[in-house]
């Protein structure tokens, strides 16, 4: 939305830039190629000015995608009898509009069209309209009946072609509505004849242009962004949603009003507003956004729409372990296992938390560590090293991290050493799942030990829903 200034003089005032890709069309279409200029009197309410405001910006939009849509070929026709159809359309549109408050808006209406017509005649001997002239008369037409408003709300894009013609029938029936307006000023609300003038319209289906669905659409992104599993999978299920809500529809049917009704219906007693705004909505803005930059669709529906948030929750503890919760689980860890284990689950549970304590590295970063991302610095401590090689980091960054002399007193280094080359804390060969679908990845062992550690430390005692424990185990907090 273009903002709202003054001008020195004190009108309202603003600028709209015209797009370098269409600025030749534009100028052979309304006579200007950089920018559009919005001006108002002073006197004018700012409520006024502002509501002018979004019906002269809704103008400049609609003439700049018209023109895109031209040069894609786009944008639907009118054969005579479809433009006198939409025109009745607009008519009872734009009466109704005015209906509650028909007060001097007939006035203002003829006003405007006269001075429009008279516009760049030097005398009353003219007889033609220059293209200026045309383009000048039609422009006022469209800003006076809200057309791009109308056509915006209806669903329609016209040809600029269509467009002419729809507009030249508009200036017309705008003097009949003046009229009725008028009428309706003095009290009389009889049937109004002009309204039953034209035909009815039957708007014509729009064709699928991108040939995605929702779900086609994530498969395309998946496949050449190659996102995180982690992504894919909370991602999915946006997905799978969207594709039931709009039933198969092809991605360049839905609008604007569309994402915000699929908006409103997402938050309930089990999903919250912020999981709505950072999930599902980044989920659908990102991958509509990738549609558009892909010139699959013009726009990306979903830009800007977000959920309210209430006021935040109270605060009731902080996100590190209490001493009570962190000496629980480190306990534990020296513990004897119950019943038979596997010897890398039991050596998750012994060595993961002591890491995370130390190093303040996240579980999953632990649970995916290999004998080989431990090795001695030249200057004789010992580091391990974060790398994106054994599985995930966030960021996409390797790190080397010095390990505490405490690690090495428990035994940590002889534990690695001992345990050869690869993966310490899961069996690379328990992998027994396998799926060829890039939409649905099979869950990395490292991240079902995590999981495993997780439910582990819940089954400790340490319960508190505040903290989230596979996120959590950072227990000393150095």
């Amino acid at each position: 939305m273009t903002s709202l200034s003054r001008a020195a003089n004190g009108d309202w005032f603003a600028r709209k830039g015209i797009p370098k890709d269409i600025r030749a069309a534009y100028k052979a279409a309304y006579g200007v190629a950089q920018e559009e200029r919005f001006r108002r009197p002073g006197s004018l309410s700012t409520g006024a000015a502002k509501a002018e405001l979004r019906d002269w910006d809704a103008t400049v939009t609609s003439r700049i995608e018209a023109l895109r849509a031209a040069t894609r070929g786009e944008g639907q026709g009118l054969t005579p009898r479809e433009a006198h159809g939409l025109a009745g359309q607009w008519y009872a549109w734009f009466v109704a509009r005015h209906d509650d408050e028909p007060e001097g808006v007939g006035e203002d209406i003829i006003e405007r069209l006269e001075a429009a017509r008279s516009w760049g005649f030097r005398s009353e001997d003219d007889e033609e309209e220059t293209d200026a002239q045309r383009r000048h008369r039609r422009g006022v037409t469209s800003e006076v009946g809200r057309i791009a408003t109308f056509l915006g709300e209806q669903g329609v894009n016209l040809t600029q072609e269509a467009t002419d013609a729809f507009l030249n029938i508009v200036e017309r029936d705008l003097a009949a509505a003046a009229a009725a307006l008028r009428r309706r000023a003095e009290g009389n609300y009889a049937p109004d004849p002009h309204a039953k003038k034209h035909p009815d319209f039957v708007p014509k289906r729009t064709a699928k242009v991108s040939g995605l669905t929702c779900w086609s659409l994530f498969e395309a992104w998946v496949s050449e962004r190659k996102p995180g599993a982690s992504t894919v999978n909370r991602w999915r299920a946006v997905f799978r949603g969207m594709e039931a809500h709009f039933e198969g529809r092809d991605i360049a049917t839905i609008t604007g009003e569309d994402a915000i009704a699929w908006k409103n219906t997402l938050v309930t007693p089990e999903r919250t507003a912020g999981v709505v705004n950072d999930v599902w909505l980044r989920a659908a803005r990102v991958a509509f956004g990738w549609a558009r930059d892909n010139k699959h669709i013009p726009l990306n529906p979903f830009e800007g729409v977000s959920v309210a948030v209430g006021k935040a929750a109270p605060k009731v503890r902080e996100r590190e372990f209490l001493d009570e919760e962190w000496r629980i689980i480190l306990n534990a860890t020296t513990a004897g296992s119950e019943g038979r284990m596997a010897a890398h689950n039991i050596a998750a549970r012994r060595w993961v938390p002591w890491i995370c304590a130390y190093t303040g590295s996240r579980p999953g970063e632990v649970t995916q560590l290999r004998a080989e991302d431990f090795s001695r610095h030249k200057a004789g401590f010992w580091v391990m090293k974060i790398n994106p090689e054994a599985g995930t980091v966030k960021g996409g960054q390797a790190r080397t991290v010095p390990l505490h002399e405490h690690l090495i007193e428990l035994g940590l280094i002889e534990f690695v050493e001992g345990a050869g080359k690869g993966p310490l804390f899961y069996d690379p060969a328990g992998q027994r799942v396998t799926r060829d679908d890039p939409t649905n990845p099979v869950q990395a062992p490292w991240v079902k030990q995590r999981n495993k550690l997780a439910e582990w430390v819940r089954g400790l005692g340490v319960t508190d829903t505040n903290i989230r424990v596979c996120r959590r185990l950072n227990v000393l907090g150095v």
